[in-house]
């Protein structure tokens, strides 16, 4: 009665596992979904200021493994809230659409950021008859599957614009008698208080050495805000011109050449090089 028993076992017990491959095999032929990363703006929100939310959707393996649909977000009454770039670039391993959304708030108050949808789609995905649905599949199968940002509180705090102003207003009042003192008892011109200690300028070859990093990743839009931000203080027309790279290649989605990135790397280094000497001499 036992061994009767024990070879019904063992019978039914290959098509089990049998089914539960086959089930599996679909999905590691697949890959797994992309992966959804929000991040918002440090600084906090003003009214009449943009907001922006950056989604990056990543995964790995080829890079027309997955087409990455536009952002879509729902709109919200406090405000306007729509998507302003989008660019795509290599991380690691990982290949990655990042796309930006700004929001811009009407008055002060606290909020909830819009919910952010992005669909994805498999170019070269088996039938549906072959394939599990990824866990993302919305029931319409129609409608491609999707990413999900949900929402966030969001603080919109008021404009600062009066009260600097005034701050400002107070200085310049209290300066009056030290810059008539100045003016009156100093002959020699003082020269500019910008980047005269070795932390400032160990600052901008931290910037340098992080902006180097940012290209061999891809990041192009990193690239010249680091750039810029290394510049800052050391050539006001050289920090104009990168401040309009980072124009051109966060929000218009421009590809910068590699002379382009090749000639403003050296144009920072010739700067800080410059004030060195000056320092020195």
């Amino acid at each position: 009665m036992n061994t009767g028993c024990a070879r019904w076992r063992q019978g039914n017990l290959c098509p089990t596992i049998c089914r539960v491959v086959l089930c599996l095999l679909p999905a590691v032929l697949v890959g797994a979904d992309p992966e959804l990363d929000v991040n918002a703006d440090d600084a906090p929100a003003r009214p009449g200021k943009p907001y922006r939310i950056v989604c990056e959707v990543s995964w790995d393996g080829e890079a027309d493994a997955y087409v990455i649909m536009p952002a879509e977000v729902d709109p919200i009454e406090w405000g306007t809230a729509r998507v302003v770039a989008a660019r795509a670039f290599r991380r690691e391993e990982r290949h990655v659409v990042a796309q930006t959304v700004e929001l811009v708030a009407d008055e002060p108050g606290e909020y909830k950021t819009p919910t952010i949808r992005i669909g994805f789609l498999r170019p070269e995905a088996a039938s549906p008859e072959e394939t599990v649905p990824p866990r993302t599949a919305p029931s319409d199968p129609g409608v491609p599957p999707a990413l999900r940002a949900d929402p966030f509180d969001i603080k919109v705090r008021p404009a600062r614009t009066m009260f600097w102003l005034s701050c400002g207003l107070g200085v310049l009042l209290l300066s009056l008698p030290t810059g008539w003192w100045l003016v009156h008892r100093l002959r020699k011109p003082q020269p500019a208080p910008c980047l005269e200690t070795g932390v400032a300028l160990g600052a901008v070859e931290k910037h340098l050495s992080a902006a180097r990093q940012q290209r061999l990743e891809g990041d192009y839009y990193a690239y010249y805000r680091t750039l810029a931000a290394a510049a800052a203080g050391l050539d006001a027309e050289l920090v104009t011109k990168l401040r309009e790279r980072v124009e051109c290649v966060g929000y218009r989605g421009d590809r910068p050449t590699d002379d382009d990135l090749d000639s403003d790397m050296r144009a920072v280094e010739r700067a800080l090089a410059q004030r060195k000497e000056a320092l020195e001499s």
